[in-house]
């Protein structure tokens, strides 16, 4: 349910950048507004708060966004009047994916055992960019599973260099 929604206000910001030809703009912002939200997990929480009145959240969204685009401003005070900020964050992924498919960029996911420096991710989004021959930008997931090493799902293919994945293949060649 939540998805849904994150997806319906997510595509009525799509269609407004694409009106006003700013959705490269408006990408950046968002990913500037989940950077905030990373940074400050409690942003959310305050806008979700029942203590404070809608006003209020307003003042905060304006005051905490104040060099953002309007758009993006009037979007989450519309959220917020719905009681919907805890879906923020969906609402960035799915404006992200939206403007991602637009400009033909693939979307997948890295597991590692922790989190990618910047830098990291960036190397293994512009080897699996060579590899697949299309720009492409990748989501780290923590996945103790997998032991050590990197596994990377997008475009329907899977790129495992797991320790777990080489420990399975020397398994199975062991059981022969």
């Amino acid at each position: 349910m939540n998805e849904s929604l994150a997806k319906n206000y997510a595509e009525a910001l799509y269609s407004l950048s694409l009106d006003n030809n700013n959705y490269l703009e408006l990408q950046s912002e968002m990913k500037a507004l989940k950077q905030v939200i990373v940074e400050n997990n409690e942003f959310v929480s305050l806008l979700c708060s029942s203590f404070l009145s809608l006003e209020e959240k307003e003042e905060i969204i304006d005051k905490v966004l104040n060099g953002f685009n309007e758009d993006i401003r009037s979007l989450l005070k519309v959220i917020c009047k719905n009681r919907r900020a805890a879906i923020i964050p969906n609402v960035i992924e799915e404006f992200n994916s939206l403007v991602n498919h637009k400009r033909g960029i693939l979307e997948g996911l890295v597991y590692t055992i922790y989190p990618l420096k910047e830098k990291e991710l960036k190397d293994i989004e512009s080897k699996i960019s060579e590899i697949e021959k299309v720009p492409c930008e990748l989501k780290n997931i923590i996945d103790a599973t997998i032991i050590g090493g990197v596994k990377v799902a997008i475009n329907g293919h899977v790129y495992d260099g797991s320790i777990a994945n080489k420990i399975e293949q020397m398994r199975l060649t062991l059981n022969k």
